[in-house]
């Protein structure tokens, strides 16, 4: 009965809601966009969801990622985000990564669909790359103020680097640009169809779809191939750890991450009172530290979250 107002839309059935629940997905990036796929998709069914995220919640993220409240800030956004879909929908399978998705630990992507909800293009390459290696199909989505864009990448149609370039200077965010709350939610909606498609075999848009709620604009772009794509001709720069980079500012957040050496985080919170461990980090005042070695920071610059982690690990 959970899902019997889905089955009787003329395009899907019992048959098509079989496949959703035996299917499994990835979720790179649970900010706007990625709480927003998983709550539909897990109720819509989807078996087995495993989700990726490296931040946590901060009380900014409230105006759009919807599955989080106040008291969940400053806890990490995928354990949570699991906590909560645990609660609507109990038939599913649902992984929680609290990791920085890279070259090093890419095959944890494995699934019949991934769906990009990340904040950097870093990461869509790397995805663009792994996906193209492995025949895996990836949804593409990104949002911004009130505009949004997102296609489906498959074996039949252009990859990620036929339709972009590496950006060359630093693009707008949603630090500098804003964002409203229904532009993730409307993306959201649009990416999850396009899954859910995909994920019962049946035709899906090939697509670029840009979305301009403001002035209620839908446009469809068609994308063509570019025969000098490094990523098609089976050149990848971002699986070889070529573009890695050990520092950078999170998107969206108060936070740089930095990558160090492994953390003994149990014998550190043993040497600082004012601090917090849990399974998975060591909460600071103005740092989580993992046992990786990746360091989240509040910090008004690069130079200063290097200071501020030397003093610890220096």
């Amino acid at each position: 009965m959970r899902y019997i107002r889905q089955e009787i839309f003329q395009k899907m059935g019992k048959e098509n809601q079989k496949k959703l629940a035996k299917a499994s997905i990835t979720i790179v990036g649970i900010g706007a966009l990625g709480t927003t796929v998983l709550d539909m998709l897990a109720r819509a069914g989807v078996g087995n969801i495993r989700i990726i995220d490296r931040d946590i919640i901060e009380l900014n993220n409230l105006q759009r990622q919807t599955l989080f409240t106040e008291e969940d800030v400053n806890k990490p956004k995928v354990i949570i985000a699991k906590e909560k879909i645990a609660k609507i929908n109990s038939e599913i399978k649902i992984e929680a990564h609290l990791i920085d998705l890279d070259y090093d630990n890419i095959d944890v992507l494995s699934s019949d669909l991934i769906l990009d909800c990340t904040d950097n293009m870093y990461t869509r390459f790397l995805i663009n790359e792994y996906t193209r290696k492995n025949n895996i199909p990836w949804i593409y989505a990104s949002v911004i103020g009130a505009k949004g864009m997102t296609m489906n990448i498959t074996k039949d149609t252009p990859c990620l680097s036929c339709m972009f370039q590496e950006p060359t200077e630093a693009l707008d965010t949603c630090d500098t640009a804003g964002v409203l709350n229904t532009t993730p939610h409307a993306l959201g909606a649009i990416e999850v169809t396009e899954a859910i498609k995909i994920l019962t075999n049946q035709e899906y848009h090939k697509g670029l779809i840009h979305y301009d709620l403001w002035k209620n604009q839908i446009t469809k772009i068609t994308i063509k191939k570019s025969k000098n794509c490094k990523t098609c001709n089976q050149e990848y720069e971002y699986l070889t750890g070529k573009k890695a980079n050990s520092s950078i500012k999170i998107c969206g957040s108060c936070n740089f991450q930095i990558k160090t050496k492994p953390i003994n985080i149990k014998e550190l919170h043993r040497k600082i009172e004012a601090s917090t461990l849990t399974n998975d980090c060591l909460i600071l005042k103005d740092m989580i530290l993992f046992k990786s070695g990746r360091a989240l920071i509040k910090a008004v610059s690069k130079e200063q979250a290097k200071t501020m982690i030397d003093r610890y690990l220096g």
